[in-house]
């Protein structure tokens, strides 16, 4: 249930809804002063807000329906009536890409690149005040019941009201992600300070790393906190693998195969790619092992849920070594 922030006659503001406008501020703020201190034109961040917002709730909202269609009475009432109904986060990431080409192809940017490297930041923290709203609600619907009184509170678990008026401890997968989105950001923020422009060998382009880069760390991340959500978003022929998690892992490996053809055009061909690659296929591979343990086992989420956590970020190291792999003389400079 969300808690009312302000309630004047038949106009009512929930405090999940402030949290999340405040959010869309702070990350419209971080990311304008990231690219307007970089050479970019303030203009192009103001026409992206609107489109952004606007892209991100149709392809959120369109996306929900069609792995949710029982929630709905028909797709029109699904587009015209925000009333009740949820979203699905990379339709969001989506409006947003779609966002930025329309600012590129309305001329107010001429690198994109730059565009996406300024608003990374700015998108883990918007994702991060998103999560944070679901402290204000129900929302965070975890799938993993937390018993133990001793760890039936925050961070770890969040009080969710069950239908009998009690409370029942599930974990706080979203007040999890928000402290991990923090993270991030501050990871972002020292990759776009100390690498966004790092010359890069066979002059290829040195913007849009800290962009691909956000999507990698994101998407591993996502991979396993929406493993713990009963709600997940299912494709209606499959129920096994989410969504979120297939594109979560398209995103991953479409990066991977970007930076192993650049490494390799750059380098030649060496050992080192096939361990790369050997590592990220067995890292692939435990990911889904441990994803059918966990939906197999329930018993074993904590283990698998550890394991799943420990193979996704080796997945994201090894991404980012490939792409340290492009950069020019990185082993004397970096």
């Amino acid at each position: 249930m969300n808690q009312i922030a302000v309630c004047i006659g038949n106009i009512i503001v929930y405090w999940s809804s402030v949290v999340i406008f405040f959010g869309i501020a702070a990350s419209f703020a971080l990311s304008y002063a990231l690219y307007t201190s970089h050479g970019g034109r303030g203009s192009a961040l103001w026409l992206f807000l609107p489109l952004a917002i606007f892209f991100s709730v149709i392809l959120a909202r369109a996306v929900h329906w069609y792995c949710h269609m029982e929630q709905y009475a028909g797709f029109w009432r699904a587009m015209t009536d925000y009333s009740q109904g949820d979203y699905c986060l990379h339709g969001a990431l989506l409006g947003a890409v779609l966002a930025a080409l329309v600012v590129r192809l309305l001329g107010f940017t001429q690198n994109l690149g730059r565009l996406f490297d300024c608003l990374a930041p700015g998108a883990a923290l918007c994702i991060a005040f998103i999560r944070l709203s679901a402290l204000f609600n129900t929302s965070c619907r975890s799938k993993i019941v937390v018993t133990n009184p001793l760890l039936q509170h925050l961070p770890l678990a969040s009080g969710i009201p069950t239908a009998n008026g009690g409370t029942e401890y599930r974990f706080a997968t979203f007040f999890i992600q928000f402290l991990v989105m923090l993270i991030l950001l501050w990871i972002l923020l020292r990759f776009f300070y100390r690498r966004r422009r790092y010359p890069m060998k066979n002059d290829y382009p040195r913007d849009g790393h800290v962009g691909l880069m956000f999507l990698v760390y994101y998407d591993a991340v996502e991979v396993v906190l929406d493993s713990t959500r009963y709600d997940s978003s299912f494709l209606p022929f499959n129920g096994f693998i989410s969504l979120t998690q297939i594109l979560c892992a398209l995103i991953i490996l479409g990066v991977f195969i970007l930076y192993s053809v650049r490494s390799v055009k750059a380098n030649g061909l060496q050992p080192r790619h096939w361990v790369m690659w050997v590592c990220f296929f067995l890292t692939v591979a435990g990911t889904g092992v441990f994803e059918y343990l966990v939906q197999r086992f329930g018993n074993l989420y904590l283990f698998c849920y550890s394991a799943m956590s420990v193979t996704l970020f080796l997945m994201a190291f090894i991404v980012n070594r490939m792409y340290r792999s492009v950069c020019a003389d990185i082993y004397e400079k970096a």
